[in-house]
């Protein structure tokens, strides 16, 4: 008699949307199990409940008009504040730390030392004859142009990259 319960039936649908076909085969099933049985009372008792709730019409205290368009009447006469202030309250921290930056900046600017020398003459020294600079200026044809293929023949030049490796 497992198989032939009727409580997935009555979780499926509301009582009220049951055919009379499906009311006749519950009535006689309850008649048989006792837990099908009050979980039909249950059901049965869930419907006269939602039915009476649904049948009272619920009116709104005295007045209840009034004090509603009293409200947004009070709303649209209240002194606003500008509409433009609104998102400057929220990036109040970002612009305060751009201004801090801007500051911080600019006396790093003013009151520094003067700019430091970027090479120093024991690095020129040290230069390497082999660098891009090197064939840029240094070049044989100073004057003229160079093609592709004469660049990296002087970029990639295989006689110099033994000579680093021998340096290394």
């Amino acid at each position: 008699m497992k198989e032939n319960h009727i409580v997935n039936l009555l979780e499926e649908r509301p009582l009220g949307s049951l055919s009379v076909a499906e009311l006749e085969r519950v009535k006689t099933h309850t008649a048989a199990c006792f837990e099908c049985l009050r979980a039909y009372e249950a059901a049965q008792a869930s419907l006269l409940l939602l039915q009476e709730r649904a049948s009272v019409s619920v009116e709104p205290p005295p007045f209840f008009q009034t004090k509603v368009m009293a409200a947004i009447r009070e709303r649209k006469l209240a002194p606003t504040r500008l509409g433009f202030l609104n998102p400057w309250q929220t990036a109040r921290p970002l612009v305060a730390s751009m201004g801090a930056l801007v500051v911080m900046l600019l006396a790093l600017t003013f009151f520094t030392n003067g700019p430091e020398p970027l090479i120093e003459s024991a690095d020129l020294t040290s230069m390497n004859d082999s660098t891009p600079e090197w064939v840029v200026v240094d070049s044989d044809d100073a004057g003229d142009e160079m093609t592709y293929s004469q660049a990296l023949t002087e970029l990639y030049d295989p006689g110099m990259e033994a000579v680093d490796a021998d340096r290394k």
